[in-house]
């Protein structure tokens, strides 16, 4: 929709914005506030003299290769609607999306990778549209259903100046948690049946995979385990886990008040530990420049013997992270079980499935009747296994086949998803309803899927997406700061006694009570 005044201030300062960025770039080709209380619809179809309904749909996930697709076409005639695509590329998106929305030209529906600092600076230069969340959940019950069992926090994301904006959105597989990985041969090797379950076990197996040549060559040339010293938020996640803590996490102490995991008493007893480890050679000493390459290397050449930032889909043996490299060289990947936290829990590192609302155009919201028929196409799309395969695989005998639940693809250019426009353009909360996993998993994943995760428990960033401007000003040398302390703790270049007390006090003192107080705050504000 064209916007020539009332939101001319925010176009303008686009505008601006996109004038600055394309003078550098030169050459780049690169809430409701309806009064009507909301009522469930009747219905998609409609009646065959009322007009369809124009949407224009931004996205810049798997852009179909043409205008008229079978997809588009379906949804059209369902939900008598006219669909014009605004087809953006994943590189390229922002630049260009930032020129159309100066243009005045906003869409319907956003690009599913827009942030949360893009839902502020849109929200207040009048972009976007707030809507009401009862509105949400009397549209699309069944996807609200869903997004609920996943992470009903997600709700608060949303939320700005007493407003919420778009609509949830989660990704599951954020809280799908790291879980530790033995050679199977090698603990057989030591006298092992089964995988260490506690972390005195864990320093007995190690020991031994250093000692007692669990690889049969003559040689003392293993190591117990090895990190991702590239990727530090990774690093020996199951240690810290087991003292309940994650140092790259905000968590509550004791006493309920909002903490750093980076510099907690637990974090300091899990890096004596590591420090301890190391000293006695059971850490490869490479892990400080270690990434996953080096570790499917390292790995499959029996060089080390645990690994320990793997997902439950990281053990089947297809995966290209140290299951298949493993199989290959004929090394067998035996998945853990997380050790027990002081609480009785058994704790996985997980990301968080929080992510920024689906945002919509300003225009909507005093658009009901367009507002709430996009509500029920992406609760058909999400939700409905009609609508899911629709918009993910295309037309059913032509361009998959379904085994049972599972779609499957065929194969050669002329099935490729684009050609159908399937691929998830028109479907951006895809991922929420896992109910629909039947359709995308194997069953034989699925069950390895409820098997890894029996038990146990993400270990979650208490408050997870968020508009966090200290934090903005402040992170880059923050985690400088606990990175270089961290790998040194490690080593022992530094201490955990008195140089904890220090590290503690800089990060605090550089920034970080700031970012503290701000998590908490916001926090606060959600509940």
């Amino acid at each position: 929709m064209k916007y020539t005044r009332r939101k001319w201030l925010g176009l303008a300062a686009i505008a601006l914005s996109v004038s600055l960025v394309m003078s550098g770039c030169s050459g780049n080709n690169g809430g409701n506030t309806g009064t009507n209380e909301p009522k469930p619809a009747n219905g998609s179809g409609a009646s065959a003299t009322e007009a369809p309904l124009e949407i224009t749909w931004a996205n810049n996930f798997n852009t179909p290769e043409k205008d008229g697709n079978y997809v588009q076409t379906e949804l059209e005639k369902k939900f008598n609607v006219k669909i014009k695509n605004v087809k953006l590329e994943r590189g390229t998106w922002k630049e260009k999306f930032t020129v159309l929305l100066a243009s005045g030209d906003i869409p319907d529906i956003f690009p599913i990778d827009a942030n949360v600092t893009d839902m502020v600076t849109w929200a207040d230069q009048g972009i976007i549209a707030s809507i009401d969340p009862k509105e949400i959940e009397t549209y699309m019950p069944n996807f609200t259903a869903a997004l609920n069992s996943v992470d009903s926090g997600a709700w608060g994301v949303g939320l700005y100046n007493g407003k919420n904006w778009g609509i949830p959105k989660v990704w599951p597989g954020g809280l799908d948690g790291f879980i530790p990985g033995y050679n199977e041969a090698w603990l057989k090797n030591i006298g092992y049946t089964e995988p260490p379950k506690t972390l005195e076990e864990l320093e007995d197996v190690l020991t031994k995979f250093v000692n007692e040549d669990p690889d049969k060559n003559g040689k003392k040339d293993t190591y117990g385990l090895t990190g991702r010293g590239k990727l530090t938020e990774q690093l020996f996640t199951s240690i810290f886990s087991a003292y309940g803590v994650s140092p790259y996490q905000f968590k509550k102490d004791a006493a309920g008040n909002v903490v750093y995991g980076g510099v907690t008493e637990e974090t300091r007893s899990a890096l004596k530990l590591l420090n301890k480890w190391y000293k006695s050679g059971l850490i490869d000493p490479e892990f400080i420049t270690s990434d996953n390459n080096e570790i499917n290397i390292k790995f499959a050449n029996q060089k080390i013997g645990m690994v320990d930032n793997g997902k439950w889909g990281n053990f089947d043996k297809e995966s290209g992270f140290v299951t298949k490299p493993g199989l290959e060289k004929g090394q067998v990947f035996l998945p853990g079980k997380p050790f027990t936290a002081p609480d009785g829990k058994a704790y996985a590192f997980a990301y968080g499935a929080r992510q920024a609302p689906l945002l919509l155009g300003a225009q909507l919201e005093k658009d009901e009747k367009k507002r709430q028929k996009i509500m029920e196409i992406l609760e058909y799309v999400s939700t409905n296994s009609e609508g899911y395969l629709l918009t993910g695989f295309g037309e059913k005998g032509v361009s998959y086949e379904m085994q049972g639940d599972l779609a499957v693809p065929k194969t050669g250019e002329e099935f490729a998803a684009p050609k159908f426009g399937a691929g998830n353009f028109y479907n951006p909360l895809s991922s929420t309803d896992v109910s629909m996993q039947k359709h995308t998993l194997k069953p034989e994943l699925l069950q390895l899927k409820e098997k890894l995760s029996a038990g146990v428990t993400p270990m979650l960033d208490i408050l997870g997406e968020a508009v966090l401007p200290t934090k903005a000003q402040n992170w880059a040398n923050l985690k400088t700061v606990q990175d270089t302390y961290l790998i040194k703790a490690i080593t022992g270049d530094a201490n955990t006694d008195k140089d904890f007390d220090s590290f503690k006090a800089s990060w605090l003192g550089a920034g970080g009570q700031a970012v503290t107080d701000e998590v908490a705050k916001v926090l606060a504000e959600r509940k």
